[in-house]
């Protein structure tokens, strides 16, 4: 039967903060040292990602990445294929990761570096700021770029792979 008010059988739950539990949690997270990054962003063909990447540990820096469609003006099938990129380290690092990058085809150095909030509410940029290792964090969605394609350039990029051609 129905009544308004809950009864004996729910437990209380104190609001987030207010546990005993919560505040040492709190206490504790903002003991732990944060780092003090620069971001750049860059589109970049996976491949070459991929050679950047194979440095990392060696040279200090972490990646965020989102895979980018076929359909995207700067995606592609296979070798084309391409990803958005945030490439974060440490001011000190910035000549090793802009090297490590070059090396591996990807002009780092013409995207602008920004620095990261230290607030910033972004969960892949505190995951980065608080690890201790280098990360890649890459998302598993594939995104579209500005402006969606035309039939017609649709048609010329994967011209000889559709079926009946």
């Amino acid at each position: 039967m129905w009544r308004p008010d809950a009864g004996p059988c729910v437990a209380e739950v104190a609001e987030w903060g207010e546990h005993p539990d919560d505040v040492e949690y709190m206490r504790q997270l903002k003991a732990l040292p944060k780092k003090v990054l620069k971001c750049r962003e860059i589109v970049a063909k996976d491949v070459d990602l991929k050679r950047a990447c194979q440095k990392q540990g060696k040279v200090h820096f972490s990646v965020a990445c989102w895979n980018l469609s076929e359909y995207s003006r700067s995606g592609g099938l296979d070798d084309e294929a391409a990803s958005l990129i945030h490439v974060f380290y440490e001011g000190k690092d910035e000549r090793k990761v802009l090297n490590a990058f070059s090396s591996a085809g990807i002009d780092l150095e013409a995207a602008e570096a920004m620095p990261v909030d230290p607030n910033s509410p972004k969960k892949h940029e505190q995951q980065i700021m608080y690890a201790k290792e280098c990360l890649f964090i890459q998302d598993s969605s594939s995104w579209e770029e500005g402006k969606p394609l035309t039939p017609e350039e649709i048609k010329q990029r994967f011209q000889g792979r559709m079926k009946g051609q």
